[in-house]
């Protein structure tokens, strides 16, 4: 089951909060550091949103989740990384700093093979999204949608277009987030619970727990 949730950055001044949902896709953890997950999601390299995360000096990010079922709140702040198809002109990407990155790293860890793997795991109708024009971009009327593509089937795939495969490809853009906080919220119990965990960069306490006032 793949999870929605916010995800919110700011704009380049660092002036003007934006927010908007994505899907988790994964969660990538390095054997060596099993208490310090990578969230994995995925975004269009074009969209604002990546030029907003460069931006920032320290690409900081911040993710809420919702539990309905356990009225369960999660806010992770953390650091971002955005890993994009190798083949593009521009720069367009923000390599992962920290222990984390360095560990996948040193081991040898393939993103641009996870990128297609990635890629290749979402339906031919998600995939057709980023064989669009560029996200944000003016239309004259919403009838110009009927032009573009309704399904990018992958190789093997009945009615696969190797056209739109690579150009759909070549827009996606793996995105991951490296915890920094993270911000606990229980609702469902009576009275309600709230922690923090701050991550400890040199300590071997890896995360500091505090009780905090709902």
């Amino acid at each position: 089951m793949k999870h929605v949730f916010q995800l919110a950055t700011s704009d380049f001044n660092n002036t003007t909060p934006h927010v908007r949902s994505h899907i988790l896709r994964d969660h990538i953890i390095h054997p060596s550091l099993p208490s310090l997950p990578l969230l994995l999601t995925s975004t269009d390299i074009r969209t604002p949103k990546v030029i907003q995360i460069k931006s920032n000096p320290n690409h900081r990010v911040e993710a809420h989740f919702w539990n309905h079922a356990t009225n369960e709140q999660f806010r992770i702040s953390g650091r971002a990384a955005i890993y994009p198809s190798p083949d593009l002109k521009e720069k367009k990407g923000i390599k992962g700093v920290g222990e984390v990155y360095e560990a996948f790293q040193s081991q040898g860890w393939d993103w641009e093979d996870e990128r297609r793997k990635q890629f290749d795991s979402v339906g031919a109708h998600m995939r057709a999204s980023w064989c669009r024009p560029v996200p944000g971009s003016p239309m004259d009327s919403y009838s110009d949608a009927e032009k573009w593509p309704v399904k990018v089937a992958k190789p093997g795939e009945e009615g696969y277009d190797a056209k739109d495969y690579e150009e759909a490809l070549g827009n996606f853009a793996l995105l991951l987030i490296d915890p920094i906080e993270v911000d606990y919220v229980e609702l469902g119990v009576m009275p309600n619970r709230r922690t923090k965990f701050v991550r400890q960069e040199s300590d071997d306490q890896r995360w500091k727990e505090m009780v905090l006032v709902p």
